[in-house]
């Protein structure tokens, strides 16, 4: 098979690249203000400095809810409304923070963005597994992941030079910047709309009848259950701690300055991008309880250097953490879109929406829980007992990859070549053949 990423683009289906392509967009999008909802509610609106804080709770807690009840939609309509009025609540929220000027204005669009954001990722999830195969579908879940991560870095740059040089008052700009994250979003809703005119659940017509499904269903199964707890901690050591407890434990002694800090977030971005680009293929063709395994002992091998750099200072410093986040960012890149098609591939199709709901959730859960804890175990030590408890969870994470091994179906943990050639019957819905499907 070739490794060459363009060849790989080019096995994939008319719909998994409209997918990709809208997605690309929605990204730039979402970085254009990804890192500026605190300084803007606070710094620009001139809001009081607890309305940031509860703002960014409200949009948290609406997220999960709102998942919950995306995932359930899903598996009962067909999946281009939704995903179409998943794209214009998103965007409507985000737009509404441009005109936040109080804190009942900042808060009801935390509201109605928390309610869209959180059914983006969902319904994307939805379109990726409903591919042909289970090759395809785990290729799109890389590709994805990586042309995510790098549209939106490049939104960053783009968002930081309007907001600091563009042209007007510093208020109009960052409004501008929300307002064209909205439109992203809207756009994303109508080219979904004409893009997807023929996809149906189930292939098309009304679902047959079935017992009535639901999130029990999903949890009350082992394997999945497992991998959404091992989710959770994912994204707790990672996602969780890239903006809280690593910044927190490298400065709190003084090891590693604000320009250190800056340059191993460059370091996140590029090399998750670059190592979906140069290994995203392969990574196909092993095990996917491997690829766990092995993700938790890089992960253990990487908060191990992060202990060290802090005992460090000045130029050594800053180097060791960014080689323990280059460990992390390979991780990551690794890790999170081969569980999303483990996970996919293990659901039932009556239940596929509720599952990539709980994805969310899940990926959600430890983003939340991750400052908590950073927060609760800095002060203590230096931060010491935070690291400590981090490798602990890696290293746990790396021993299911191994018990997972013995327990998943061998097609499942690697799917076989009938199946990417799409002999082999997935659970998936057929995905039509004509463009714009």
């Amino acid at each position: 098979m070739s490794t060459n990423p363009f060849a790989v683009v080019r096995e994939f289906t008319p719909r998994t690249r409209a997918v990709l392509a809208v997605n690309a967009v929605n990204s730039l999008g979402g970085g254009l203000v990804l890192p500026f909802l605190w300084i803007y509610l606070g710094q620009v609106r001139g809001l009081a400095s607890w309305v940031p804080a509860a703002t960014l709770a409200v949009q948290a807690a609406t997220s999960v809810a709102g998942g919950l009840a995306w995932g359930t939609v899903l598996d009962r309509l067909a999946p281009r409304g939704v995903v179409t009025l998943v794209m214009c609540v998103a965007g409507a929220g985000t737009g509404l923070y441009a005109f936040a000027t109080s804190a009942p204005l900042a808060l009801s669009a935390a509201v109605v963005y928390g309610l869209g954001i959180s059914g983006v990722g969902t319904v994307l999830r939805y379109l990726y597994a409903g591919a042909a195969t289970a090759r395809e579908r785990g290729l799109a879940f890389s590709a994805d992941y990586a042309v995510f991560n790098a549209m939106t870095g490049l939104g960053v740059l783009v968002g930081g030079l309007v907001a600091a040089s563009g042209p007007g008052s510093r208020g109009a700009r960052f409004a501008a910047l929300y307002l064209a994250d909205g439109c992203t979003f809207l756009a994303a809703g109508a080219a979904f709309l004409l893009l997807l005119p023929r996809i149906e659940r189930n292939g098309g017509g009304k679902p047959a009848k079935e017992a009535p499904a639901g999130y029990r269903e999903v949890l009350g199964q082992r394997t999945p259950a497992v991998l959404l707890l091992v989710l959770t901690l994912c994204s707790l050591v990672s996602y969780g701690q890239l903006k809280s407890g690593l910044p927190g434990y490298l400065t709190a002694g003084g090891a590693v300055g604000p320009e250190g800090l800056s340059g191993t977030f460059a370091v996140n971005v590029v090399v998750a991008v670059l190592t979906q680009v140069v290994v995203g293929e392969r990574v196909q063709r092993m095990r996917r309880s491997t690829v766990l395994s092995v993700t938790g002992a890089l992960w253990a091998a990487a908060w191990a250097v992060v202990l060290v750099a802090g005992r460090q200072h000045g130029a050594v410093a800053t180097a060791t953490a960014m080689a323990g986040v280059l460990l992390l960012s390979v991780g990551e890149a690794l890790v999170f879109p081969v569980v999303t098609g483990l996970l996919n591939d293990l659901a039932a199709e009556r239940v596929r929406g509720r599952v990539n709901a709980m994805l969310s959730v899940a990926v959600s859960t430890g983003s939340v829980a991750g400052p908590l804890l950073a927060g609760a175990t800095l002060p203590i030590a230096d931060g010491l007992p935070l690291v400590v408890a981090l490798i602990a969870v890696c290293v746990a994470v790396a021993m299911v990859g191994r018990a997972l091994r013995a327990t998943l179906p061998a097609d499942v943990d690697l799917p076989t070549e009938a199946d990417e050639s799409g002999a082999a019957v997935t659970a998936s819905s057929p995905v039509p053949a004509a463009s714009g499907s």
